[in-house]
C-alpha cells in the first residue's frame, strides 16, 4: 500500500474505498521520489518537483466551507488534493446509487464532475492541465499548460502502458452536471443553469500595441519580473478574451513597513498607467463580472479601469497586503458583462 492511502485510509468515511486503479498510481508516483513531505502534511504528484504543475494529492485537505461534520452529504465525499493554486479540490463522491466517482469542489463555489471512475480520472490528470476547473477542461491546454503538459509526459505513458487505454487531447465536461445536481438537492439549492456552448469568435482588434505600451511601463528596476500570458479564467465559449501581465507578486509582507513599501512601488506603476492614458474611469466592474470575479479570487479589493480603445479595456489590480499586483488587457465584456465567465 503507497504511504498516501495509509495516510488517508483511516479518514474514509464508512462504505467508502480507494480504488485500486489510483492506489496502484500513487504506489507508481512514490516509487518515481515524487512524494514529499513538510511542515504542512504529505504530498503526492503525478510529476516530478515541488512546483504545482496540476493535481496535488494530500491527506490535508478537508471538506470545510462545503459540508461540516455530520451535515447532510458530508459522508458521500472525501477530498483527495488541490486541483489549483486557490483551495479547489478533488474528492472521492459515492454517488445516490452507492458508486464512487471523481468530482471537483471549487474556491468559487463551482462544483463539477471530472470522471466516472478511476482510470478516467487518471487519464484526465495525464492531459496535462495545469488547474482542472470548468474553464480549463472544455479546451486543449493552452499554452499557459505548456510546462504541465511536459512535466507530465512520463505520467501519461505509464497510464497508457498501464491500462491500455488512450490519453485524449482534451477533456468533455458533463452538462447538465450530475454532481452539481446532487450539491443542490442537499443543500437544498438551485443547479448550475446549463450553460449554451457557442463557437468562440476571436476578436478582431489588434491588441499588440496595447500590450506592448503595458510592457513599456515597467523599467522599473524593483520589479523583479513580468510574466505574460493568455488569461486564464475565461471560457472560450464566449467572445470574451484577454491577456495578462503579472506586474508584481512576492511573498506576503511580513510587515507594515514590508506593506509600505509595496504600496509606494504599487502606487508608481499605477501613476505610470495613468500618465499613458489619463484617469481612470470611476465606476466600479459589475458584479459578476469577469474583472468582480477576478477581484474575488485573489482577494485583491482595488481595481483601476481604462478604457483605452472602444475594444480594449486594460484594468489594473493592486493590493499590497496581498503582495500581487496584476495588469490585464481585456474586451469591454470582462468588466461590464453581468455574468461570469
Amino acid at each position: 500500500m503507497s504511504h498516501l492511502a495509509d495516510l488517508l485510509a483511516p479518514k474514509l468515511p464508512a462504505g467508502m474505498t480507494i480504488p485500486e486503479p489510483l492506489e496502484r498510481a500513487w504506489t507508481s508516483m512514490e516509487e518515481q521520489g515524487w512524494g514529499f513531505e513538510n511542515r504542512h502534511g504529505y504530498f503526492l504528484t503525478p510529476y516530478a518537483g515541488t512546483t504545482q504543475l496540476g493535481i496535488v494529492f494530500s491527506p490535508t485537505e478537508s471538506l470545510t466551507g462545503w459540508f461540516e461534520p455530520g451535515e447532510p452529504g458530508h459522508d458521500r465525499l472525501f477530498p483527495l488534493g488541490q486541483t489549483d493554486g486557490t483551495g479547489s479540490f478533488a474528492a472521492l463522491w459515492l454517488d445516490p446509487s452507492d458508486v464512487i466517482r471523481f468530482v471537483m469542489l471549487g474556491s468559487e463555489g463551482e462544483r463539477l464532475s471530472l470522471a466516472d471512475d478511476a482510470v478516467d480520472f487518471l487519464r484526465l490528470l495525464a492531459v496535462g492541465y495545469l488547474e482542472l476547473n470548468d474553464y480549463a477542461l472544455p479546451e486543449e491546454p493552452s499554452e499557459e499548460d505548456e510546462e504541465s503538459v511536459a512535466a507530465l509526459a512520463p505520467f501519461r505513458a505509464w497510464v497508457e502502458t498501464e491500462f491500455g487505454v488512450e490519453v485524449p487531447a482534451q477533456w468533455e465536461v458533463r452538462e447538465p452536471d450530475p454532481f452539481d445536481a446532487w450539491v443542490a438537492e442537499v443543500k437544498n439549492e438551485e443547479p448550475e443553469p446549463v450553460r449554451a456552448a457557442t463557437a468562440f469568435v476571436a476578436p478582431e482588434v489588434n491588441t499588440s500595441e496595447v500590450i506592448a505600451a503595458c510592457l513599456d511601463l515597467f523599467d522599473e528596476p524593483r520589479i523583479e519580473g513580468i510574466q505574460f500570458g493568455r488569461l486564464r479564467g475565461f471560457r472560450r465559449t464566449t467572445a470574451a478574451w484577454g491577456h495578462e501581465l503579472l506586474v508584481i507578486e512576492t511573498k506576503e509582507p511580513g510587515n507594515s513597513t514590508d506593506v509600505a513599501t509595496l504600496a509606494r512601488l504599487m502606487s508608481d506603476v499605477r501613476a505610470a498607467f495613468a500618465a499613458r492614458w489619463g484617469p481612470p474611469r470611476a465606476e466600479a466592474p459589475a458584479a459578476g463580472s469577469w474583472a468582480a470575479n477576478k477581484m474575488e479570487v485573489t482577494w485583491i479589493q482595488h481595481v483601476d479601469l481604462w478604457p483605452v480603445t472602444d475594444d480594449v479595456v486594460v484594468a489594473l489590480f493592486t493590493s499590497a497586503e496581498e503582495g500581487l499586483q496584476i495588469a490585464a488587457v481585456v474586451s469591454p465584456a470582462a468588466i461590464d458583462a453581468k455574468e461570469r465567465f
